[in-house]
Order: structure tokens, then C-alpha cells, then sequence
């Protein structure tokens, strides 16, 4: 959907910021029960994951997820593939990445250091892929073209 590289900031920007929010409430609520309280403690404790997410997001994963989306697709299959496509293999790098940061950050490396990662993300990642695919993927694309409806009505 960007057109422009600040189309493509913005929409990295936004898809980061509401993902990881979602996720920090998931295993929040995970961890502790979902309570009024666990919507201001993600707010609140999501902005390490933040920082984390978008490094790997904008300078790892979205390159690699177009040259795999490139190599299935071409310009005359159906859109929807693409996308389904793209949101499946950004999860697919997207959850590992993030699992073992944020495994790191709370809890350093220690003997249940990969034990505890790969539990971690085995409860992450079937929810991050239907949380993009259904939820967060298409608010996210709504906001985006809220926000540059005139310029992407003129390409």
C-alpha cells in the first residue's frame, strides 16, 4: 500500500505501535489475568518492544518478507495472496524476533533462557498471526489510507 518512503514510515510507525500493544496486553493478560488495569500496563510497558519491533521490522523482516513475497508472486496474482502472504511471513520472522528480545530484556540469558523463549513463542505466535491477519493488519491498513487518502487516490 505505501507509495512513498514516508508512506512506508508512517504505515511501519502505526503497524508497530498497535502491535505491539496488542501483544504486550496479550501476554499481560496472559501472565496476570485481563483486568482494567492490564490496558494502562501495556501502554505503559510497551515502549522497549516498541523501539525493539520497529528496528527489526524497518532494517530486517520487511526486506526479507518482499524478496519472499517477489519470489511466489507477480503482478498479475489477486492482491489478497500478497497480502495474506506478507502478513504470514512477517509473523513468521516477526514472532521469533520479538519473543527472543523481550525474552532477553526481562530475564537475561540464563539457564532457562531457551526454554523459556520457546514457550514464549509457541503461545505468540499462533496469536500474532490471526491478530495481523484479522484485527491489527486491517485496522492498521484502514488508519493508512484514512490518513493519505488524497495521495493514494492520485497514483
Amino acid at each position: 500500500m505505501p507509495k512513498t518512503k514516508f508512506q512506508d514510515l508512517t504505515f511501519t510507525v502505526i503497524m508497530v505501535l498497535i502491535f505491539v500493544y496488542v501483544m504486550t496486553f496479550y501476554n499481560a493478560g496472559m501472565e496476570n489475568g485481563v483486568t482494567f488495569s492490564t490496558f494502562g500496563y501495556a501502554l505503559k510497558n510497551m515502549w522497549v518492544e516498541v523501539i525493539g519491533a520497529f528496528i527489526a521490522q524497518r532494517y530486517i523482516a520487511s526486506k526479507i518478507v518482499k524478496k519472499l513475497v517477489a519470489r511466489i508472486f507477480d503482478e498479475n496474482d489477486k492482491p489478497v495472496f500478497k497480502l495474506l502472504a506478507t502478513a504470514g511471513f512477517t509473523v513468521s520472522l516477526m514472532a521469533p524476533i520479538m519473543t527472543f528480545y523481550v525474552s532477553f530484556y526481562h530475564f537475561g540469558f540464563s539457564s532457562e533462557f531457551l526454554g523459556h523463549w520457546l514457550s514464549k513463542l509457541v503461545l505468540n505466535f499462533p496469536f500474532a498471526l490471526c491478530a495481523q491477519v484479522f484485527y491489527v493488519g486491517p485496522l492498521v491498513r484502514w488508519i493508512f489510507r484514512s490518513l493519505f487518502k488524497k495521495q493514494l487516490a492520485t497514483n
